[in-house]
C-alpha cells in the first residue's frame, strides 16, 4: 500500500512546492523592497542549482591600455621572433573573423579583425557558413589554443602565425 501511494505523495509536495513559488503571489504584493524580497526567494533556489558565470569588469579608462597590450601579446609566444617567455594576463581573446567564413579544414588561416592570424592545426574538416562571424580564442590547460565559432559547437585547434 506504501508504495501506490509514494506517487501520489511526491505528487502533492511537489504542488504546494510549487504553490510556494508563484510568481503571481509576488506581484500581488504592493511594498516594492517586500516584492523585491518575494521574487528573490522565488531566483534563490534556481540560482543556487546553476553555476553562476563571473562576469569581467567594465575596463576603465587606465585598464584599457594594458587589455589591449594583452590582446596583442596573446598566443604571441607562438610566433617564431616570439620572446621565450608569456605574459599569461589573460586566457581568451574575443573578435571577429574578416570576410566570409565557411568551416575549415587542415592548415585553414583565420584573420581576425585585429589583426591577428590563427592557422588549424590537424583541424578534421567542418563546413558552416557565416559573414564575419563571433570567435573566441581561449588557452588551452596544456598551453595550445582553441579557436570557437559563434554558433558552432565545435571547436578548431589553432596556433598564431602572425
Amino acid at each position: 500500500m506504501l508504495r501506490s501511494l509514494s506517487p501520489l505523495i511526491l505528487l502533492l509536495c511537489v504542488q504546494a512546492h510549487a504553490a510556494e513559488l508563484d510568481p503571481s503571489r509576488c506581484a500581488a504584493i504592493d511594498d516594492d523592497a517586500a516584492r523585491l524580497r518575494c521574487y528573490d526567494a522565488l531566483a534563490r533556489p534556481a540560482l543556487a542549482a546553476s553555476p553562476q558565470p563571473t562576469a569581467a569588469p567594465a575596463p576603465t579608462s587606465s585598464a584599457a591600455a594594458p587589455r589591449a597590450d594583452a590582446e596583442a601579446a596573446f598566443g604571441a609566444e607562438q610566433l617564431p621572433d616570439a620572446p621565450a617567455e608569456d605574459d599569461g594576463r589573460i586566457d581568451r581573446i574575443e573578435s571577429r573573423l574578416v570576410g566570409r567564413f565557411e568551416g575549415w579544414q587542415s592548415d585553414t588561416e583565420f584573420t581576425l579583425e585585429n589583426g591577428q592570424v590563427w592557422r588549424c592545426v590537424n583541424c578534421r574538416s567542418v563546413y558552416y557558413i557565416r559573414d564575419n562571424p563571433r570567435v573566441t580564442i581561449q588557452r588551452s590547460f596544456l598551453g595550445g589554443y582553441w579557436l570557437k565559432v559563434e554558433g558552432l559547437n565545435q571547436r578548431a585547434a589553432v596556433r598564431r602565425v602572425r
